[in-house]
């Protein structure tokens, strides 16, 4: 299992400016991309930078911030501005910063990102032709509409009346937590992560998440991100409620953090496993409609 998203950044103080938006034909012509998964769950999207491109870039929903490999920001010429420390569930590195202009994917654009910059041949992620990812200080701007059923990406249908499930938006750090009462068996909801580069189920030990009903493999699961790899106990979940649907004996994986990583919430959950997923950032809320 594969768990992808980035951590709060903590010491970067990051600046985008606001989109640019496209209309009439362009938007018209733009609004929807398709998109590509190399493996179950990924959302891989063709990205533009001033006006280069397309480029293959991970869409990661449980990205505080974008990413970039290194190797590209050489091609691009973007120069570093900083260094932060990334955060994910399997510790921490100091990396470069780099200033991006105008990127683009489709009718979404902004005209300044700080993205950090990682060398592409690590043990995480940024392999197999993948030269980033494009987190919530892009997404954050938009909404938009994941349809896991046609791999297609739709930006600027706030008119459009989605079926599911509502669930509400809490920030925490440059990320998004959703809050899922649980049935009265469990003590107390759980706070997800809602997470497109997530491929399983993640749940952090010592959290609410301990409350879930779980069965116990003993098996060991390896859980990989953009620094590092580690291991995972193998769990199940024999009930998970979302909204108004449960979902039954669902693998995951439980994770112990590293004491020098800070995380927000109790675990991730993969955006995979629904048809369509909506994001509207404006009202605080995002739709789940069951496969």
């Amino acid at each position: 299992m594969k768990t992808s998203h980035i951590g709060a950044i903590g010491l970067l103080a990051v600046s985008v400016v606001a989109p640019v938006r496209a209309t009439g034909r362009e938007q018209s012509r733009f609004a929807d991309v398709r998109f590509a998964s190399s493996q179950h769950g990924e959302v891989l999207v063709p990205v533009f930078i001033g006006g280069e491109g397309p480029y293959r870039f991970l869409l990661d929903t449980g990205s505080s911030h974008s990413v970039i490999s290194q190797t590209l920001a050489t091609t691009l010429g973007a120069s570093p501005v900083a260094t932060a420390p990334v955060a994910t569930s399997v510790g921490s590195i100091l990396a470069p910063v780099v200033h991006l202009s105008d990127v683009a994917i489709g009718s979404a654009r902004v005209e300044s990102l700080l993205a950090t910059s990682l060398p592409p041949d690590g043990s995480g992620i940024l392999q197999d032709g993948i030269k980033g990812v494009i987190g919530q200080d892009f997404l954050s701007q938009f909404d938009y509409t994941l349809d896991y059923q046609s791999s297609r990406l739709s930006w600027h249908d706030e008119g459009k009346v989605e079926d599911g499930a509502r669930l509400a938006l809490e920030p925490s750090n440059g990320r998004l937590l959703v809050r899922l009462p649980q049935a009265q068996r469990c003590r107390c909801p759980v706070r997800l992560v809602p997470d497109s580069g997530a491929n399983g189920v993640v749940l952090f030990a010592g959290t609410d998440s301990d409350h879930l009903p779980l069965d116990s493999s003993g098996a060991s699961v390896l859980v990989s991100t953009l620094v590092g790899a580690g291991t995972a106990r193998r769990v199940t979940v024999r009930a998970l409620v979302v909204g108004a649907a449960t979902l039954w004996n669902v693998p995951a994986a439980r994770v112990v953090l590293p004491g020098s990583t800070t995380q927000d919430g109790d675990g991730l959950l993969p955006l995979s496993l629904f048809a369509r997923v909506s994001f509207r950032h404006r009202e605080g809320y995002m739709v789940v409609e069951p496969r």
